[in-house]
């Protein structure tokens, strides 16, 4: 479908990749991963004949129909966004067009059997276009992506940014190409909105080549992996965990060629300086010398930055009680979004907040952080807590004209110049990059420099809005392995599962003017909505019967057998967990795959055990 025939690609300030050579057949579902910077956007634009190669030829098969979705932002057009998602089939439109006028002209000539021939024949058109169904179909697909029925007819440039990326995104997806190309389709997206868009993909039966850095997302949605590293360019199969594995196992045997060579050479060196000046040796050295020119030189490795360590300073201790939300009421005008809530953070609590789009998790979230006022009701806090916020405006109120290093510094008063630079580089700005004015970073840097501001002064209770948004992946992983290992309290939004399952222990579902509690991280409250049908259905069923003595007997039984399946399936997992971290068997792909397919049955046992255990003590008290 495509072919990569030895592409390479320089800017003045460097090589890209070089010598790349990469066969992609119909029906791949890729994602395009490497550090920002590292050229994914530009290999994919190369792909679409947007950008030049330097060497090397990109073909492609003959009339296949292609889709792409770009990161700008797409200006207004005057239309609705109805009309501007359905004119990304513009011959149906045409034909459509074509059929109302014929109509038109039928109904003051009824006889004219040649427009009714003509009339005929653009029908049988639209209806090989699907024309009938494309109304429907651009409705369900802007559903999908968070818009409401009523905004259809609204016009475009009433929307931000973000929105009329999705606007984009669903008129792609109704053309239906032979390839989608999408940088970054969920940044726009909020959670429910790229579950939707994840699961459209599942089904999807055409090609699809992805930059992204929402792992659950590219677990989920590809079957290959192409990875930017080192100026090369790898073709991965399965999934970005399968990627990661198999990864590991490839940087361990470079990390060892790269030694023995370094070895190698040290010897072949010293071998030379030591009998360069003797007679006796001097077909040896040459030897040497001739060896050494020819030696094809390993690449020193890629520094392996997910090990950095991100201490996030930590406050006194606090009170039990973080913050109250009690009768809380908010009203946007006539839109009301919280009607008597009762809502509370405690020490030690990670909240993470879900809901469909505009349910008040941003909100929510703002009133905590003091940016929003509710309309009735009051919010207590603990005695001294202090709060950090972070949300996207935090990028646009950084100052352009600073060095990131003056920024930073304008929060850390009282810190040494060492302190300083040690705390930037756990955020990955190091030696120069502190001196870049901001005015001149990415969005990803930008998300760097603000989330290290924040983080930086100590807090009680941590509120993050999409911290994720414009970070890679490695920046992902630091910052939540450190917010995993922060005691404090957090409460934040993310449609990136993969980082709230790493960093929340509660999850609250905030919809209908209230907030459900669910004493899990994500993965528990997606599971506990899968299976409440079926919880409840068996504790109803052994409640009809609870005062029956030989009934209670048996729920007893059930609770006790409960107590002892539980020590087997954490007997089983730990037994399964030794041989996944066996370093024996981290080429043993299908003994792996295997072994952790059992421990996510085990686990989803566990959970529903565990559910039904709490429910039947709950009934029968």
């Amino acid at each position: 479908m495509i072919q990569l025939e030895n592409i390479s690609k320089s800017y003045p300030d460097g090589t890209l990749f070089s010598n790349v050579n990469i066969s992609l057949q119909r029906g791949v579902r890729a994602g395009l991963v490497g550090q920002n910077g590292s050229g994914k956007t530009t290999l994919l634009k190369m792909m679409l004949g947007k950008e030049s190669t330097d060497s090397g030829n990109i073909k492609k098969e003959k009339n296949i129909t292609i889709g792409y979705l770009e990161q700008e932002i797409i200006a207004g057009s005057g239309k609705s966004i109805l009309e501007e998602v359905l004119t990304s089939i513009p011959e149906a439109i045409e034909t459509e067009e074509k059929i109302n006028s014929l109509s038109k002209k039928i109904k003051n000539d009824p006889n004219n059997m040649i427009l009714v021939k003509k009339l005929g024949e653009y029908q049988n058109k639209f209806d090989s276009l699907d024309g009938w169904e494309l109304k429907n179909k651009g409705e369900t697909i802007l559903s999908g992506l968070g818009f409401k029925k009523e905004s259809f007819n609204e016009p475009l440039e009433s929307f931000s940014g973000g929105w009329r990326m999705r606007v984009a995104l669903a008129a792609i997806l109704l053309k239906g190409p032979d390839i989608l190309f999408l940088d970054e389709p969920t940044n726009h997206l909020d959670l429910d909105a790229a579950i939707w868009l994840e699961t459209f993909l599942t089904s999807w039966k055409g090609s699809m080549i992805i930059i992204s850095h929402d792992r659950t997302f590219l677990d989920r949605s590809v079957n290959q992996i192409i990875e930017i590293d080192l100026k090369h360019i790898t073709l991965y199969q399965g999934n970005y965990s399968d990627y990661i594995n198999e990864k590991k196992i490839r940087l361990d045997l470079h990390r060892n060629a790269y030694k023995n060579q370094q070895k190698e050479i040290k010897n072949t060196e010293r071998f030379i300086e030591r009998f360069r000046s003797k007679n006796t040796k001097a077909t040896q050295v040459q030897s040497r010398v001739k060896k050494l020119n020819k030696m094809k030189k390993v690449e020193i490795p890629t520094e392996d930055k997910s090990k950095i360590n991100l201490i996030i300073p930590e406050p006194m201790r606090s009170p039990l009680k973080i913050a109250s939300c009690v009768n809380i009421k908010k009203h946007y005008g006539n839109i009301e979004v919280f009607n008597g809530l009762d809502f509370e953070v405690e020490r030690g609590q990670k909240i993470g907040l879900v809901g469909h789009n505009g349910a008040g998790k941003s909100t929510l979230l703002k009133m905590l952080a003091g940016v929003e006022k509710s309309t009735n009701g009051s919010i207590q806090f603990g005695e001294n807590i202090t709060k950090g916020y972070y949300a996207q405006h935090q990028l646009e109120i950084l100052d352009p004209n600073e060095t990131v290093y003056d920024s930073f510094r304008k929060v850390t008063k009282g810190w040494s110049e060492t302190d300083s630079r040690t705390y930037l580089g756990s955020f990955m700005f190091t030696g120069d990059e502190i001196e870049k004015l901001v005015k001149v970073l990415s969005g990803g840097e930008k998300a760097r420099l603000a989330l290290a501001r924040m983080l930086v002064v100590p807090s009680h209770l941590i509120l993050l809005d999409e911290p994720t948004n414009h970070l890679d992946m490695v920046s992902r992983k630091i910052l939540g392995k450190s917010l995993s290992l922060f005691k404090g309290s957090i409460v934040c939004i993310s449609h990136d599962r993969h980082f709230l399952n790493e960093v929340t222990n509660m999850t609250c579902e905030v919809g209908n003017g209230t907030v459900i509690t669910f004493n899990g991280n994500y993965d528990y409250y997606e599971w506990k909505n899968k299976n409440k049908d079926k919880i409840s259905l068996k504790v109803n069923n052994q409640k009809k019967n609870k005062n029956n003595y030989k009934d209670a007997k048996k729920i007893r039984n059930r609770i006790n057998w409960i107590e002892k399946r539980f020590f087997k399936i954490e007997e089983s997992i730990n037994e399964l967990q030794i041989i996944i971290n066996n370093p024996e068997n981290t080429s043993n792909h299908e003994l792996l795959k295997n072994n952790l397919n059992e421990v996510n049955e085990l686990e989803n046992e566990y959970f529903s055990l565990m559910e039904e255990k709490e429910l039947i003590n709950k009934e029968l008290q």
